[in-house]
């Protein structure tokens, strides 16, 4: 009996070394015999394949992938303005229960609020997988969206700097933008240029693609406003701090500190391209003015510096030497940007039966060896993993990486604007900037006559939705 006691003992005291040892059960068990499947949801089977599928499926060939095309959705979307994308999607997944989605913001973060995604923090644990290399800020933004738990990860981000011409600001004697600055410095640095030169010559000191609204609403983003107070339903633009964004603005555009073109018209001409309601950001008037050397500076989106590398190839323009500088920030949160965009987050299903399969496919899409391949492309994104992407032609790349992503930084938000309101509301407004800049309001005058044809055309919408 004596003996049989020890060798009991013996073997629970094991057993807890063991269990020690191994720890408790894995969050995702490997893939038996190394095979599984995923079915995945994106734009269309072939730019799937171009942009991952070929690449994932050279690392990992015994994992099969069905992918399901949401063209169809995208296209409605862009007829239909009514048309909900967030809701249509909802539609899809449940329908075809894929195991890895492809979301952009909004969705992702609706998708969370819903318990529809898997968090991965235990996975990530698991493996060990490194989220250092992400860009500062990045892994806050995505646990935010999802009330402090991590329900997906996101391989590139687009967010706008300041380009600049150095020769301009070296013939006269100006220094150059650096990051940080706020959007009172960056106006009042392009304010220099407006008495340098004059008619045909004259320079601005900072152009916008856009009419007079989009500048200011560039303005407003960096101060974190919001155009419509979710709760109550008001249109917020009597604030102060809407007024002091329509007042810079305005000052700006008649001042010549800043250049805003006026709308282009249907069938006029731009560079030799009928202009037919698309926005032909390679062929606008205003980046003709940059790169001819009418403008010192413009803040635009990463594509810009692929657009400046290629220009002289299609046309008789030399290349220009520019540099680039971090976006404007609010005064009060000077190291976060109100411009960075997560236009593709990755995200597992909460009920997908290939979880494994389908982290291990997360897992590579925002790896190191993705990262290495989008740092080299420079399209309209850049990779988030910023060890990838250090030079551009000779040129630091810091200013894309020097500020970390805001929280919130759209002055918009979907779910208190009912459908059609911002096309409306935009009309109004550059109405409203318009009288402005030729003094033909004040700003209080323009600003309550807006407020309350806003919130009219606001509650009128809602009654109809």
């Amino acid at each position: 009996m004596l003996k049989s006691g020890k060798t009991v003992i013996m073997l629970l005291t094991i057993m807890s070394l063991l269990s020690g040892c191994f720890g408790e059960r894995s969050e995702l068990a490997p893939l038996k015999d190394g095979k599984g499947k995923i079915r995945v949801v994106y734009q269309d089977e072939d730019r799937f394949y171009s942009d991952y599928g070929n690449f994932f499926k050279m690392m990992n060939p015994d994992i099969d992938i069905e992918v399901i095309s949401e063209a169809e959705l995208f296209d409605e979307a862009e007829k239909n303005e009514a048309f909900n994308l967030t809701e249509e999607k909802k539609k899809l997944l449940d329908k075809v229960k894929p195991d890895v989605l492809f979301l952009n913001e909004s969705m992702f973060e609706a998708f969370a609020q819903e318990g529809r995604l898997y968090d991965i923090e235990p996975a990530i644990s698991q493996d060990q997988y490194n989220l250092d290399g992400f860009m500062p800020g990045l892994i806050d933004r995505l646990r935010a969206k999802g009330n402090g738990k991590l329900y997906g990860l996101t391989p590139s981000f687009e967010t706008n700097v300041i380009y600049y011409n150095r020769n301009l600001f070296k013939k006269h004697q100006i220094e150059p933008p650096n990051g940080k600055m706020t959007w009172k410095e960056l106006i009042d640095l392009a304010a220099r240029f407006s008495s340098v030169e004059s008619g045909k010559k004259q320079v601005f000191g900072l152009y916008q693609t856009r009419g007079p609204a989009s500048l200011m609403y560039d303005i407003a983003a960096a101060s974190a406003l919001k155009l419509v107070d979710a709760k109550s339903g008001k249109l917020l633009i009597e604030s102060d701090g809407w007024k002091e964004a329509m007042k810079m603005t305005a000052d700006a555009v008649r001042n010549h500190a800043a250049y805003a073109p006026p709308p282009v018209e249907e069938g006029e001409q731009l560079d030799g391209y009928e202009y037919t309601g698309d926005y032909l950001k390679q062929y606008s008037r205003s980046n003709e003015m940059f790169y001819m050397g009418q403008a010192a500076m413009t803040i635009q989106p990463p594509w810009f510096a692929s657009f400046l590398r290629d220009i002289p190839y299609y046309s008789k323009t030399p290349e220009i030497d520019w540099g680039i500088a971090a976006a404007p920030v609010n005064p009060a949160k000077p190291d976060e940007s109100a411009y960075v965009k997560l236009s593709e987050i990755y995200a597992i299903s909460a009920d997908s039966p290939n979880k494994r399969a389908a982290w291990e496919f997360v897992k590579f899409v925002n790896g190191p060896e993705m990262a290495q391949v989008a740092g080299k492309a420079m399209n309209d994104t850049l990779p988030t993993r910023s060890d990838y992407f250090k030079d551009f032609r000779g040129r630091d790349t810091e200013a894309f990486y020097l500020l970390k992503p805001m929280e919130a930084s759209s002055v918009s938000d979907k779910k208190s604007i009912p459908p059609g309101f911002q096309a409306e509301f935009d009309s109004l407004l550059s109405d409203a900037l318009k009288s402005l800049i030729d003094q033909e309001k004040t700003l209080d005058d323009a600003v309550a006559e807006l407020q309350l044809k806003g919130q009219e055309m606001l509650d009128r919408l809602r009654e109809t939705k």
